[in-house]
């Protein structure tokens, strides 16, 4: 048979199928035996599609309302709804009801809110979003529709000046204004756009109006502050402006400060519901009254928002704004604040100065005149982000500082001090050319089974301080800026070595580590801490050197600054040259022909104590805290744990139970509480080069040239009372460490609190992680003690108020240092491509003997 006759007799059977199906349905159907739904027309679910038709902005504000063509098919009830970026409740929703089946087709409006006005009229192109919720047969669904519509390029546009009242009117007549009279005499060191009758010079800070152009610097800029502008102590004497001219931008850390009027309470705070310390995710909010921008992307940046709790009066309070994370380098932000009112709800104001340029108020000032197209980038710049020109109280903008401004000096004494060594590689990892050179003073017992032998004695560093490294040396700078070098110090150390090194026929090989001491102490501290439970347990050594700069022999210099802050460098400078000592000590401990060569760091059989395949460091408190800039630049050491540390000391000093006893010596001294907060923000521009607020990202993966990569772990005690957890969390946020997964305490310990915000988790399967890593240790609520000596131990949660916690409760600023599982952390960690382990098993981190709520 053929193809084509095959075909035939196949299309002729599918007609004889078809024929006799439709005499069967048809019999069935007169017999009484057909489907209820039997010749009937099948209903087909609905379905709906969405466009919005209004064309531009100018057109959607025109109408007052957004205009959607909806096509529906089918009986069906839609719930439409509109958004702009993540803002809702600018457009009211609509319900629309088509009560035929079939194709059908409505135009629905759907009218701005007055939200939506204020923030669709802004300049700027919009992205609008309309979704329409439905019901398709059974099921829920949802049709969407987006649209960016045209940009209105007048709506970018400064507003045009107002006509000024002639002179022979009075009053303020609705068509014409009398713009007040501006105080400039003191333009040249003093912003005048914000000049209550409480304000300070400087406010609000930071602002790029105390800057200056400089091609030469990393980010364009300099800073420009003036001495006169500066503040002044009680001897009516500013401070010295000069050491910060070199400053290419602000601290990246750099609490803003300024003073509202009306605003100077905490119940102020919260009727204007600014992002709190307790819930930082709402800096996102659309209607948030205080925000951060970067200027180049228009993105937020999270904050808090809080006023000075240590000022005695609102008169004397502060606004202070703190980033959430630290600034990025080079980066220019823009701050807003708007639609503010007082704690009753009255709206506030803008200051004079400032609404000369928001409202284009006329001046023949050439101070004045000369800032206008500066304002307006500003105000387009906050108009693309959704900032109403006409809802703001004020805006201003400052420039960063660059990374290389904060580690550029220590950088250049580290590889001009290693330099004497025989080596200029850094980033290698490798000890090329010679150890240090040193020399044991002091070989003794110690009343502490764990530590067998304490070894003292001095080492050479190349010293950069002016006359000598001794306390109140400061640097000497060359034309570039860099510090030159002034003979060498004679550093100290303080060394233990625990019998698990020395005795025994086959005494072990121990891990050396550098330990960096306490708040204004010395290398001694190094026989307490955990140092002897890692020494003898673990088979390490340790080693520690005054940390100069805020070692013991500098409180009374330290004092000095506090009553005097032009003095201030000292503190900074001398930092910077501690770091350079404890690298000299890391490179003498694990140098072949470094402390192992000496008798008093052996054994019995004259054979070195000490491993020389790498080396360590862990700090604890202050140590925790100088370890991050030591860490930085490191080239040696590549894991480092810090305990109890932190960063921002302008941020952290006053929540710490220390700072008390400093601030009884600075505040007689600076006695005007309003500038305060103040000073401490601008000294953190010095501060940042000789602690890790200036250093945080670059401190793992990200290193600055000619320096190896790092990993960090560190280890915090919730509630410390020295060292704020919140500024813990802000630079485990800058860092982009890792913590535990959920839970990090336990819910009735912390409620109301968005626990390590931002902060990435670990899970279980990441175990064991080489990952830079982030854990809290928790010594229990207050409760009675079981114990004689104290009648409650235990700890509150830290306070949201820049103060330090409750001195009734106990301290666990040492409970990290007091538990076993942050030794077995750090015992894991000290290895080559050292790991931290899951030894918490997924549950919170206890410490001081808690094991959590039953």
């Amino acid at each position: 048979m053929s193809l084509e006759a095959s075909a035939k007799g196949i299309r002729a059977w599918m007609a004889l199928a078809i024929f006799a199906l439709a005499v069967a349905v048809a019999f069935a159907a007169s017999s009484g035996f057909a489907p209820a739904d039997a010749g009937a027309k099948k209903k087909r679910p609905a379905k709906v599609n969405l466009k919005i038709t209004t064309p531009n902005q100018n057109q959607l504000l025109k109408a007052g309302r957004l205009t959607v063509r909806v096509v529906a098919r089918g009986k069906t009830r839609v719930r439409l709804a509109a958004f702009q970026g993540k803002r809702g409740k600018l457009l009211r929703k609509k319900v629309v009801k088509f009560r035929k089946n079939g194709r059908q087709v409505r135009r629905v409006k759907l009218p701005l809110t007055a939200a939506g006005k204020r923030v669709l009229s802004t300049c700027g192109a919009k992205t609008l979003r309309v979704t329409g919720k439905y019901k398709r047969g059974k099921r829920k669904a949802i049709a969407k529709a987006k649209k960016r519509l045209a940009r209105s390029a007048s709506r970018c546009q400064s507003p045009p000046p107002p006509p000024v009242c002639s002179a022979d009117q009075t009053g303020t007549p609705p068509n014409c204004v009398t713009p007040p009279a501006i105080d400039l005499s003191k333009a040249d060191s003093c912003d005048f756009i914000a000049q209550p009758k409480e304000g300070r010079c400087l406010m609000p800070f930071p602002n790029d109006y105390y800057t200056r152009a400089d091609n030469s610097s990393p980010t364009g800029k300099r800073l420009d502050l003036k001495t006169s502008g500066m503040p002044k102590n009680a001897a009516d004497v500013p401070i010295d402006a000069t050491p910060y001219a070199a400053s290419d931008g602000f601290s990246q850390g750099q609490s803003i400060v300024l003073k509202v009027p009306g605003i100077e309470n905490a119940a102020a705070v919260n009727v204007n519901g600014f992002v709190p310390l307790s819930h930082l995710s709402r800096y996102t909010q659309p209607d948030q009254k205080a925000v951060v921008i970067d200027a180049e992307t228009g993105e937020r940046w999270p904050i808090w928002v809080e006023v000075d709790a240590n000022a005695p009066d609102d008169a004397s309070r502060a606004l202070l704004i703190t980033p959430a994370k630290n600034f990025d380098e080079k980066k220019r932000y823009i701050v807003a604040l708007r639609n503010l009112t007082d704690a009753s709800g009255n709206a506030l104001e803008a200051p004079d100065g400032f609404r000369y340029y928001r409202d284009s108020w006329p001046s023949k000032e050439s101070r004045i005149n000369e800032r206008r197209s500066h304002f307006e980038g500003i105000f387009s710049k906050l108009g693309q982000a959704g900032i109403e020109r006409s809802d703001l109280y004020l805006a201003w903008d400052f420039t960063v500082a660059s990374d290389q401004n904060n580690y550029r000096r220590a950088i250049h004494m580290r590889d001009e001090g290693f330099k004497v060594l025989g080596d200029t590689t850094m980033a290698d990892n490798v000890r090329n050319g010679t150890a240090p050179a040193f020399n044991v003073t002091n070989v003794s017992t110690h009343s502490d089974s764990r530590i067998e032998r304490r070894v003292r004695g001095t080492y050479t560093v190349p010293c950069f301080l002016e006359p000598d490294c001794k306390p109140g040396g400061t640097m000497d700078l060359d034309p570039d800026g860099l510090p030159q070098r002034n003979g060498d110090y004679q550093a100290n150390f303080d060394c233990i070595i625990p019998p698990a090194g020395l005795n025994g026929p086959d005494p072990d090989k121990l891990r050396p580590y550098v330990f960096g001491h306490g708040l204004l102490g010395t290398a001694s501290q190094v026989t307490g801490s955990i140092n002897p439970n890692l020494a003898e347990e673990h088979s390490m050594i340790a080693c520690a050197t005054d940390e100069i700069g805020m070692a013991s022999e500098d409180l009374p210099r330290v004092a000095a600054a506090l009553t005097n802050l032009s003095s201030f460098s000292v503190v900074p400078d001398r930092l910077q040259q501690g770091l350079l000592n404890e690298l000299f000590l890391a490179r003498l401990m694990y140098h072949p022909d470094g402390f192992g060569t000496n008798a008093a760091f052996q054994d019995t059989d004259d054979e070195s104590v000490i491993r020389t395949d790498n080396v360590y460091y862990m700090g604890a408190s202050q140590g925790g805290i100088m370890g991050g800039p030591l860490t930085a630049i490191s080239p040696d050491f590549i894991q480092s744990a810090l305990v109890v540390g932190g960063m921002n000391y302008s941020t952290l000093l006053t929540r710490s139970s220390n700072w008390p006893q400093y601030a009884a010596i600075m505040n007689p001294a600076y006695n005007d509480p309003l500038t305060r907060p103040l000073i401490l923000s601008i000294i953190q521009i010095l501060w940042d080069r000789g602690e890790p607020n200036g250093y945080a990202h670059r401190m793992t993966d990200n290193p600055p040239p000619n320096t190896p990569e790092h990993n960090v772990t560190l280890q915090v005690a919730l509630g410390d009372h020295q060292v704020s957890n919140f500024a813990s969390d802000v630079q485990a946020r800058t860092m982009g460490l890792y913590t535990n997964s959920n839970p990090i305490q336990q819910p009735q310990r912390w409620p109301d609190y968005e626990a390590l915000w931002d902060i990435p988790r670990l899970q279980p399967s990441d175990y064991p992680t080489t990952k830079s890593t982030y854990f809290y240790f928790d010594g229990g609520p207050v409760r009675s003690n079981p114990n004689p000596g104290r009648e409650f131990i235990g700890t509150g949660v830290p306070p949201y108020e820049n103060v330090p916690p409750n001195p009734a409760w106990e301290d666990p600023h040492g409970a990290p240092r007091g538990a076993e599982v942050p030794v077995e952390m750090i015992d894991t960690f000290f290895n080559p491509n050292g790991t931290i382990n899951d030894v918490c098993n997924d549950a919170p981190c206890y410490g001081g003997g808690w094991t959590g709520f039953p």
